[in-house]
C-alpha cells in the first residue's frame, strides 16, 4: 500500500514538473493547455463523460476546461457591468482590477497608438486598462488583459460614454460560483469548484512564469480575453517574441545538458555581408569580422534575422551563450549555409567561394 503511494505521488510529481516545462517553454497556453495532466483526484467524472458532455475534440482537457473558460466570461463580465475588482482565490494578493489613464499620461499613451478605438473628447481624456495584478517577490507586478469580440466592444462602449469604471467593492469565487453551477448542472457543486480552482492555480503559476495565457469559448457565453504583453509596434512585438523563443532555446539546451562541441555561429544579414566581402576580399587564410556577436546555438541565429549568412568557428573554451568581439580574426572559419525566415538550409560552399560568387554579382549589378 505505501509502496502503491509512492509510485503515484511521483508520477503526479512527474507531471507537474511536464507542465511547468510547457509553461516555461511555451510563449503561450490556451485554456486547454492549462488543464493538462490534470490529476483524477481533481474530479470523479471520466475522461470519456467529459468527451461527450463538453469536448469539442477527442481531448478530455477540451472536456475539463470548459467550465473554466465559462467562469472567465462570467468574471469579465460582472467586471465591466457591476465595476467590482476580483480576487484570484488561489492568492491574497492577485486580483483583475481597472487602471486608470488620464490628461496627459492618456494623451501620451495616444501618441503611441494606445486606445485606437477611445474618442478624446467622449472619453474626457481617460483610458482603461485591465489588469491581471499579483505578487512578485519584492513589489507587486501587473499584466494586460486584452479582450476581443463583444467584451471588448462594451469596454470601448462604455469609456467612449464617459462612463466611470472605478471599482469600489470586491468579488471571489464564491460569489459566483452558483451561476456558473446553474450551467454545469451535471456537476457536484464542490467538484465544480475543484476544476474552477485548479485552473486558477495553473493559470496563476503559468503568468507568474512569464506565459502568455489565452481564454476563448463560444460555448454558453461568448469570452476572448489574453493576458500577457501585446505592442502596436510589429517590430517591437516581433523583439518580445525573439527574446522570449531565445529563453526557450537555452532552456532546453541547458536541461538536454547536451556537450559543448566548441563551435560558436555568426550570422550575417546581406547588407553586413557586403561590407564583409569588402574587408575580407584579399583573404586567403583568415577571415575578419567586425562588430558581431557569436552565438553559442544555431537555431537562436536562425531566428535573429529574415535571412542571415551563417559561419561557424571553433573555440578553446566556453564563453557563454553569446560574447562581443568589437574585431576578432579567425583562421579556421567554416561557411555552413543560409537562414531563410528561421528555416537553415545547408551548403558546401566555402566562404572563400563565397566572396568570389558575392563580387560576381556586384560586378554584375555595376555593369
Amino acid at each position: 500500500m505505501y509502496l502503491l503511494h509512492g509510485i503515484e505521488k511521483d508520477l503526479v510529481n512527474h507531471l507537474n514538473q511536464l507542465l511547468n516545462m510547457r509553461m516555461l517553454f511555451n510563449h503561450g497556453l490556451s485554456a486547454d493547455e492549462i488543464f493538462t495532466n490534470t490529476p483524477d483526484r481533481i474530479t470523479t467524472k471520466t475522461r470519456q463523460w467529459f468527451k461527450d458532455n463538453y469536448g469539442d475534440n477527442s481531448s478530455r482537457e477540451d472536456g475539463i476546461s470548459t467550465p473554466f473558460r465559462y467562469c472567465m466570461g462570467v468574471i469579465l463580465n460582472k467586471i465591466l457591468d457591476e465595476k467590482l475588482r476580483f480576487k484570484i482565490p488561489v492568492s491574497n494578493k492577485a486580483y483583475i482590477d481597472f487602471e486608470v489613464i488620464h490628461e496627459d499620461l492618456f494623451e501620451l499613451y495616444k501618441q503611441r497608438g494606445a486606445f485606437p478605438d477611445i474618442d478624446f473628447i467622449e472619453s474626457d481624456f481617460t483610458g482603461y486598462y485591465l489588469r491581471y495584478y499579483y505578487q512578485a517577490k519584492h513589489y507587486q507586478k501587473k499584466v494586460t488583459v486584452y479582450l476581443g469580440g463583444d467584451l471588448k466592444k462594451k469596454l470601448i462602449n462604455k469609456i467612449n460614454s464617459g462612463e466611470k469604471l472605478y471599482t469600489t467593492k470586491d468579488f471571489t469565487l464564491d460569489d459566483i460560483l452558483n451561476d456558473v453551477h446553474q450551467q454545469f448542472k451535471e456537476l457536484d457543486k464542490r467538484e465544480l469548484k475543484q476544476i474552477l480552482l485548479h485552473g486558477f492555480r495553473r493559470m496563476h503559476s503559468a503568468i507568474m512564469y512569464g506565459c502568455y495565457v489565452s481564454i476563448a469559448t463560444t460555448r454558453y457565453i461568448n469570452c476572448y480575453a489574453f493576458f500577457g504583453l501585446l505592442s502596436t509596434n510589429p517590430i517591437e512585438q516581433a523583439n518580445i517574441y525573439t527574446f522570449r523563443k531565445v529563453k526557450k532555446l537555452r532552456k532546453i539546451d541547458i536541461w538536454k545538458r547536451t556537450l559543448f562541441d566548441n563551435y560558436y555561429y555568426i550570422g550575417l544579414t546581406p547588407s553586413l555581408l557586403e561590407k564583409w566581402v569588402d574587408v575580407n576580399k584579399g583573404n586567403r587564410v583568415f577571415t575578419t569580422f567586425e562588430k558581431i556577436t557569436p552565438l553559442r546555438l544555431l537555431e537562436e541565429v536562425c531566428i535573429k534575422a529574415q535571412k542571415f549568412y551563417i559561419f561557424r568557428f571553433k573555440v578553446k573554451k566556453w564563453r557563454g551563450y553569446m560574447f562581443w568581439e568589437d574585431k576578432i580574426k579567425i583562421r579556421d572559419v567554416e561557411y555552413i549555409g543560409e537562414s531563410n525566415k528561421g528555416v537553415f538550409s545547408k551548403t558546401d560552399k566555402s566562404w572563400q567561394q563565397l566572396i568570389k560568387d558575392e563580387m560576381k554579382n556586384k560586378n554584375i549589378k555595376n555593369e
